[in-house]
């Protein structure tokens, strides 16, 4: 087996290679998905927990994330990328609530959140 790597190791490192970029190609990709799962979920929290409870809007969040997204993006998104996540759909859900409007129709937001993405 040993002589086995030996023999193929610049294979083995190409194909080591390939998998890792294909990896990082299809978690960038997915990052927009994952922002619009976030910023509907941070929506929902608010509108059942409503405000000044913002530990509990957060737990809710992130135990409700990891039903919502599929496990080989759970691997492949990091916790600080999360809350990364999470911290600019607050910001841009309380822009949005002190603009004067209310979660009643809130439709189609999560495009202007983009800018807080950037």
């Amino acid at each position: 087996m040993l002589d086995f790597i030996k023999t193929n190791l610049s294979s083995i490192l190409v194909v080591l290679l390939f998998i890792v970029g294909l990896l990082f190609i299809y978690k960038n990709g997915k990052k927009e998905f994952v922002n619009q799962v976030v910023l509907s979920l941070v929506v929902q929290a608010e509108k059942t927990l409503g405000s000044g409870t913002g530990e509990l809007k957060y737990a809710m969040v992130i135990e409700e994330i990891y039903f919502a997204l599929p496990s080989i993006i759970r691997f492949l998104i990091t916790k600080k990328e999360l809350d990364i996540m999470i911290e600019n759909s607050v910001k841009y859900l309380k822009e949005y609530l002190n603009d004067g409007k209310d979660l009643l129709g809130y439709e189609d937001e999560y495009m202007k959140m983009l800018k807080f993405n950037q």
